[in-house]
């Protein structure tokens, strides 16, 4: 029983510092990108309603956090927190993040307010949610214990009404977007493959030579 609750008290804490990793380091990518971008054009890269339903959607698998599966090297000792681990991790995927978000901005800012909104909208929160199942695990994420169901679920839940929002009234009357055409879905999905397997390289790297257990 003992063991049992101490077990318990580790997996909570190693979720507890993966959701602080996973929101500090989305929300320096996106503030970057969406400042600085702003600089670059005469309209809104991104509107205020659509940031709203950006994080929304962002957020929604994070409350499904508490729930998930912990790797077992994370409990066999005590962790401590380490501000130093968590900020600079959070700032180096969080530079990875503000890269593809300006080549999604440099693909789609020309052809449009609408065009750019809509597509970066859609590449915003589906990068995040392809963050979150990489910062989970320190090692290689096919690895990892799998996520707990209600992750899984929530996650999907979310990717498929951040695909869907903008082909429905709603999304074109309400939050101004417009129908994505297939040939920028698939720009989309190409680099979001890239960017999964360049967040696992630079967060393998990062704790092969830069962490510090603790």
């Amino acid at each position: 029983m003992i063991i049992d609750g101490i077990e318990e008290g580790r997996a909570v804490f190693a979720n507890t510092v993966k959701y602080i990793k996973a929101t500090l380091a989305s929300n320096f990518g996106n503030f970057y990108a969406v400042a600085i971008a702003s600089l670059l054009v005469d309209f809104l890269p991104m509107l205020p309603l659509q940031i709203l339903l950006v994080n929304l959607l962002s957020d929604f698998p994070m409350i499904a956090i508490a729930t998930d599966t912990v790797d077992k090297q994370e409990l066999r000792r005590p962790k401590h927190y380490d501000v130093r681990d968590i900020a600079l991790l959070a700032t180096t995927l969080g530079i990875v993040s503000s890269v593809f978000d300006f080549i999604f901005f440099g693909l789609f800012y020309r052809l449009g307010a609408a065009t750019l909104q809509t597509n970066w909208f859609i590449a915003s929160i589906l990068t995040e949610l392809l963050f979150l199942f990489s910062i989970r695990s320190r090692g290689f994420f096919l690895k990892a214990k799998r996520a707990s169901t209600v992750l899984i679920i929530l996650s999907l839940s979310a990717a498929i009404a951040t695909v869907a929002i903008p082909f429905t009234s709603i999304g074109r009357e309400t939050f101004g977007f417009i129908e994505p055409v297939s040939s920028h879905m698939a720009w989309i999905f190409g680099l979001l493959i890239c960017y999964f397997i360049i967040t696992e390289i630079v967060k393998l790297l990062y704790y092969r030579f830069l962490v510090h257990e603790t």
